[in-house]
């Protein structure tokens, strides 16, 4: 399907692809602040122009997915009132200031607060770009670009803590400045959502956003028409009966069991991984080379959910790796309590690897079901909140975890990392709906089915 571009026709993937590129160029510079703490706090323990103490190092760490918590909940109100490109620019801006404040911090206070207002920025982009890339995608393709956020996020952690092993810390931070520059500067083209437009009531508009995105052809004629058709029935309805019906509570409750995946660990190794990794290895292996080799793991991890897309339901898929992330806990928490019998330095590499593959994999997975589950009108609202959920339970994770290992060891930690992720899998396989192939409308309106099922009977 072609799409006319000026004297030219594009094909329209190519324009549906643009815009995740673009979208996901903001969220490669949250993935920087997402990794930065695993090479900020040891450079802060030598840097002798600041003063660093120990019992602040848990706080700058956690304390930027404790403001992502309030960022999500902003974030939905934001991209559902002024839409998800200027969305995406405010966030850009955010992110911008937040390196710039921690460049030229001198104490932990400003540290900190630099930490935190990166996280209002990295805590909203994931459900803005995720809404906004769901909303602009082919259902054909939709489960390819949702994995793109990913992408770019595994690809940030990974550039950061590549830079931060040979970069001073505060010159990184001008680094990532000069790359949120020109972010902003590109986010200048990115086109408005249709599903927004025709949700504000600026039907005209959306229409002509719609076809530039999507064509003309039958399917997406199809989709359009029940896309208005949908809205003339919402318009006459308040926000507060939007807010309890079942298309917005169901939704809600599956992805609060989502956010519990931040429980399988996979997201600490970002933050810790130099400590981890010298905790695990003991000594046997360099720390900062396997970080690396594990940021590089996720990365084509990701790729490889990508490709696996157009051949495995998702759902299934999210399930069988969630169950392989359970079991590979439990062998690692086996390993670690057996340390001294089997102690091989590739035995614990090998079950490391498959952990993190796992793992990698579940909360990639995760996220890309968040912006399909919810209707157009409530869409930022409740990835947002969703998102917000499961940003508390990675703070909680981020910031219980070096007491977990101090008090009862890396087994003890692991090992709840695996129950909490089993009984979750398990619960999971009932209510997950499957959303491979189909429309956002089209999923909305199965809740209502299932609805009025469960009424009828």
């Amino acid at each position: 399907m072609k799409c006319v571009f000026g004297q030219f026709e594009v094909p329209c993937i190519f324009k549906q692809f643009f815009a995740t590129a673009t979208s996901g160029w903001l969220t490669l510079t949250a993935g920087f602040a997402f990794g930065f703490s695993a090479v900020l706090l040891p450079e802060l323990e030598k840097d002798e122009q600041f003063p660093y103490d120990a019992n602040m190092a848990s706080w700058i760490a956690s304390i930027t997915p404790l403001s992502m918590v309030f960022g999500c909940l902003g974030a939905g109100y934001l991209i559902d009132s002024v839409g998800r490109k200027t969305g995406h620019m405010v966030l850009a801006v955010i992110s911008l200031m937040s390196w710039l404040i921690i460049a030229f911090a001198t104490n932990n206070t400003y540290m900190l607060l630099g930490r935190s207002v990166a996280g209002l920025s990295v805590g909203s982009n994931r459900p803005v770009s995720l809404v906004y890339i769901g909303e602009i995608s082919d259902p054909k393709y939709r489960s390819f670009t949702l994995i793109g956020p990913s992408i770019m996020l595994g690809l940030g952690i990974l550039l950061s803590h590549l830079l931060g092993g040979y970069v001073p810390w505060r010159h990184c931070c001008y680094i990532y400045a000069a790359v949120n520059l020109s972010c902003v500067i590109l986010l200048l083209f990115l086109q408005e959502s249709p599903l927004w437009l025709i949700s504000k009531g600026r039907v005209d508009e959306g229409v002509q956003a719609f076809k530039w995105f999507r064509g003309e052809g039958m399917e997406s004629h199809k989709e359009l028409q029940l896309v208005l058709l949908r809205q003339f029935e919402k318009s006459s309805q308040h926000f507060y009966k939007d807010f309890m019906t079942i298309s917005f509570v169901k939704p809600l409750l599956i992805v609060f069991l989502l956010s519990f995946v931040q429980f399988n660990g996979v997201n600490v190794y970002s933050f810790y991984a130099l400590q981890l990794i010298k905790a695990t290895f003991k000594g046997t292996i360099d720390p900062f080379s396997f970080m690396l080799g594990i940021d590089g793991l996720r990365f084509g991890i990701i790729f490889f959910i990508f490709t696996c897309n157009k051949f495995i339901s998702r759902k299934i898929f999210f399930i069988v790796v969630n169950f392989g992330c359970a079991i590979s806990l439990f062998i690692l928490v086996g390993y670690l309590l057996n340390l001294e019998t089997y102690e091989c330095v590739w035995l614990s590499i090998s079950i490391t690897v498959l952990f993190i593959s796992f793992g990698g994999c579940v909360v990639a997975l995760a996220w890309s079901f968040v912006p399909e589950l919810f209707s157009a009108n409530l869409r930022g609202l409740g990835s947002g909140i969703g998102a917000s959920m499961s940003y508390f339970v990675l703070f909680v994770c981020v910031k219980i975890s070096p007491g977990i290992m101090v008090a009862y060891g890396e087994a003890a930690m692991y090992a709840a990392y695996g129950i909490i992720t089993l009984i979750n899998t398990i619960i999971l396989c009932f209510v997950l709906p499957e959303t491979s192939g189909r429309t956002l409308q089209d999923i909305e309106d199965s809740y209502k089915k299932s609805n009025n099922t469960v009424s009828n009977s």
